[in-house]
C-alpha cells in the first residue's frame, strides 16, 4: 500500500511539476502559449490551458504599455483630438509689420519671458534691416528689425514652453 501510495505521489509530481514556482513569473512546467498578439507579442492560451506566469507576464507588460501612454498636454502647446497628438494654434503663427515699422508685438496668454521663442522673416530675399530681434515679456512679445527693413515684412514664429 505505502508502495502505491508513493507510486502516485511521484506520478502526480511528475504530472503537476507547477507547485515548484518560485515566483510570479515562473514560466516552468506551465503550459507554452497557443500564440502571439500581432503589435505588442502578448501570449494566447488555448482554452484549459495552464499559462502559469505567463499570465503575469502578459499582466505586467501591459502595465507597462498602458503607462507609457499616458500623454500630458497643455492645450497652449500640444492637445489630444481624435486620439491624436497636434499642437495647438497658439504655439506658433504668422505676423507682420506694419509699413516699415521697427516693432512689432504679439501677446500669448500663459507666455513666459522664460520660455523659447523663434522667429524668422518669411521673404525670399530680405535686406539687412530686415534681421529679426525677439524681447520676450510676461504674456506678449516684440519682434524687432532696424529701421529701413522692407515694408509689410512677414515672419513666422514658434513658441516652446519651458517648464520649471
Amino acid at each position: 500500500m505505502k508502495k502505491i501510495l508513493f507510486i502516485i505521489v511521484l506520478f502526480t509530481g511528475l504530472m503537476f511539476p507547477q507547485g515548484l514556482t518560485r515566483s510570479l513569473f515562473d514560466t516552468t512546467g506551465w503550459s507554452l502559449p497557443g500564440g502571439y498578439s500581432q503589435y505588442y507579442n502578448l501570449y494566447y492560451y488555448t482554452l484549459l490551458s495552464n499559462p502559469g506566469g505567463r499570465i503575469n507576464l502578459n499582466t505586467k507588460k501591459l502595465d507597462s504599455l498602458l503607462h507609457a501612454l499616458i500623454v500630458f498636454t497643455d492645450t497652449k502647446q500640444l492637445y489630444i483630438r481624435n486620439d491624436t497628438l497636434v499642437i495647438s494654434d497658439t504655439a506658433s503663427g504668422i505676423h507682420a509689420f506694419t509699413s516699415t515699422d521697427s516693432v512689432d508685438s504679439v501677446a500669448i496668454a500663459g507666455f513666459d519671458s522664460l520660455d523659447v521663442l523663434v522667429a524668422s522673416p518669411m521673404k525670399a530675399a530680405y535686406n539687412v534691416n530686415d534681421i529679426l530681434f525677439i524681447e520676450k515679456r510676461t504674456g506678449y512679445f516684440k519682434v524687432w528689425r532696424n529701421s529701413g527693413g522692407s515694408s509689410g515684412l512677414k515672419y513666422n514664429w514658434i513658441w516652446i514652453r519651458k517648464y520649471q
